[in-house]
């Protein structure tokens, strides 16, 4: 039973090798209902146009988004029921409170003045110039107290969220037992020259180009503020063209192409580059009143951080046929990505560093199709996309000597390969027995027993070593799909979105620990247990080293499809809105995240992570899903 039948208090579980058996009540008790979050947030844009000469515009526009975040969280002392112990039992020995209050505020401004002229009734010339800049700022401030069993002087009332500060904690030293706070704060600016043009001769040829300079306050300390960008594009309206219009089939056809260079700034939480920070390494256990301390490393930012760019070139077609019904756009594309930016992990005592690393190409082909249509004359009209897009991830170099590799974990980046791919042995099979490990070949770096499981000799030196270590899986896919339906009928409207990725793989990292507060996956009923029982899952001994290695069993497929974004509205007739004095009025429900098919044993196959390391899942939060109602209101 989950609960006890006297005094109702949640069951603990057996007592023996409790780690590995926990009820689920307890967690849900301690965090459930007691966590308050309030929101407040404006955002909003105002611009202004202005009308100069006969084809010069000038128009400003400001934005804003300002946004305060504030939670409070009680975490209660529960008791519970222990059939091996007399009276109640607790497990967790303090009450605590933790109040949180962050600032969000962001700004932007942008000023273009725009030319616009036609010459001959067959030059088009468009030409923009104008700066914009960027502000955004954020700051945090947590602080937490709680106080040991013995030591509560006042106890915080369950239900009651009024009394959940942290005042309401005694600040007496004597008393509390742990006071701790933390802030974090930063700013970051950004401002850009844009100049752009565009030319089109009889709607037929079309020219473009780009540029812009842009300054970044990261990169303001290592003298690499500025940088400057630029992209040029063309392309053919072939439909235009006096020998296609006398054939039917053919609505519009255009050939396009274009090349460019993009950038970004992206440190991460780290935007003042030529200082170090600390970053949090865990926390520890010290003195009599056992007292937990937070541990902290130096990020020791390198002193030449420079802007990631990324070259790209595209060549596609844009086709439309039959009445506009069917749209349809193949393009190849091709990027390549240099002086990425990315946080190393500390090595051999160093500090971690943010550095420029690497040459990496991305290319594929990116496939588009859209049909749209109507039923006779019933008001019922729909439309069907979809789109695929094939990814192929080669890393080209590290900037660094030939050969030398980024290591994160079982994440191993190496040119000539893909970024952050798995790295590890693969496994043949489970040593039966004895005679098994003696006919197969030796294993210098684990000590092996009958159901461990059984690596392969990659190299085929005769042995199991380090030198054994492949490619174990990556997690960047092979595809990215999606298809979306929208319906629409006489004032109501139907929309689903959904989408799916193909040929990836995904780590199952918080399945290596052998202990942990929750019950064993069905899969281990079919561990090994004697010979002939199991050749893929080993037996369920702690001490194995072997099992827990990076290897091939811990790999899944990452491959999902989800049900993203479900939504049906309904727009209220004009000859009833013309009563009530309105313009619009529509109503809607909407579902996110509806529903995901995969094929991993974590909460989800989506799992993200850094440049140098994503896919490994070490117990991600799954993805809520999300109901909204709603109405659109217009005067």
């Amino acid at each position: 039973p989950l609960t006890d039948k006297t005094e109702r208090l949640l069951h603990t579980m057996p007592e023996f090798q409790r780690a590995q058996l926990w009820n689920p009540l307890v967690e849900t008790y301690i965090r459930g209902n007691h966590n308050l979050g309030v929101n407040h947030r404006v955002a909003g844009n105002i611009y202004g146009e202005l009308k100069l000469l006969e084809n010069f515009t000038f128009k400003t526009t400001l934005s804003l988004d300002y946004a305060i975040n504030e939670a409070r969280a009680f975490s209660p002392v529960v008791y519970f029921y222990n059939p091996d112990i007399p009276g109640k039992e607790n497990v967790q020995d303090r009450q605590s409170i933790s109040q949180v209050k962050s600032t969000e505020y962001a700004a932007q401004g942008d000023h273009i003045l725009t030319y616009q002229n036609t010459f001959d009734d067959v030059h088009s010339l468009t030409v923009m110039g104008g700066i914009t800049t960027n502000y955004r700022e954020f700051s945090l401030l947590e602080g937490e107290r709680s106080e040991l069993l013995d030591k509560i002087y006042f106890s915080v009332p369950n239900d009651n969220y009024d009394k959940w500060w942290l005042t309401a904690l005694n600040s007496d030293g004597a008393k509390n037992q742990y006071d701790t706070d933390k802030n974090h704060q930063w700013r970051r600016f950004t401002m850009s020259y844009l100049l752009r043009g565009l030319y089109s001769y009889d709607n037929r040829y079309l020219l473009n180009g780009s540029f812009r300079r842009d300054g970044s306050s990261v990169f303001r300390g290592v003298g690499n503020t500025w940088e400057n960008f630029y992209s040029f594009g063309t392309a053919w309206v072939v439909s235009e063209e006096d020998f296609m219009k006398e054939q039917r089939v053919i609505d519009y056809l255009k050939l396009k192409g274009s090349w460019g260079v993009l950038g970004t700034e992206n440190t991460g939480r780290s935007v003042y580059p030529t200082y170090p920070e600390l970053t949090s390494v865990g926390s520890a256990v010290f003195g009599p009143n056992e007292n937990i301390i937070p541990g902290y490393t130096k990020i020791y930012n390198v002193q030449d951080l420079k802007w990631e760019k990324t070259y790209s070139w595209e060549a596609g077609i844009e086709i439309n046929l039959l009445n506009q019904r069917l749209r349809i756009e193949p393009v190849y594309y091709n990027k390549r990505t240099k002086d990425i930016i990315v946080l190393l992990d500390s090595r051999g005592g160093a500090f971690n560093s943010l550095e420029n690393l690497g040459d990496i190409e991305n290319k594929g082909l990116e496939l588009t199709a859209l049909w749209n249509d109507k039923i006779g004359e019933s008001g019922f009209t729909y439309s069907v996309g979809a789109n695929l897009t094939s990814i192929k991830n080669k890393v080209l170099s590290l900037g660094r000597d030939e050969g030398d590799a980024i290591y994160e974990g079982m994440a191993r980046t190496v040119a000539g390969y893909p970024i952050a791919y798995f790295y590890g042995y693969q496994v043949n099979g489970i040593y039966q027995n004895n005679e098994d490990i003696r006919q197969s070949e030796p294993n210098n770096v684990f000590a092996v027993k009958p159901g461990d499981l059984k690596f392969k000799d990659v190299n085929g030196d005769g042995k199991i070593d380090q030198d054994d270590r492949t490619m174990i899986g990556k997690p960047t896919p092979d595809y990215t799909y999606g298809l979306n339906v929208n319906l629409a009928y006489r004032g109501f409207d139907f929309g689903v979105d959904m989408m799916g990725v193909y040929g990836n793989e995904v780590y199952r990292d918080w399945d290596t620990s052998s202990f942990a507060q929750f019950n064993y996956l069905t899969k281990r009923m079919n561990r090994w247990n004697g010979e002939g029982t199991s050749n893929w899952e080993p037996i369920l001994d702690p001490s194995r080293a072997i099992n827990r290695a990076y290897s091939s069993y811990y790999i899944e497929d990452g491959s999902f499809f989800r049900l993203r974004n479900l939504q049906l509205g309904y727009t209220f007739p004009g000859s009833l809105l013309d009563k009530l004095y309105l313009k619009s009025l529509r109503i809607y429900a909407n579902v996110q995240n509806l529903k995901t098919w995969h094929k991993n044993t974590g909460y989800t196959p989506e799992i993200g992570g850094s440049a140098v390391r994503s896919g490994i899942d070490g117990g991600t939060y799954p993805m809520p899903a999300i109901y909204t109602f709603g109405l659109n209101l217009t005067f």
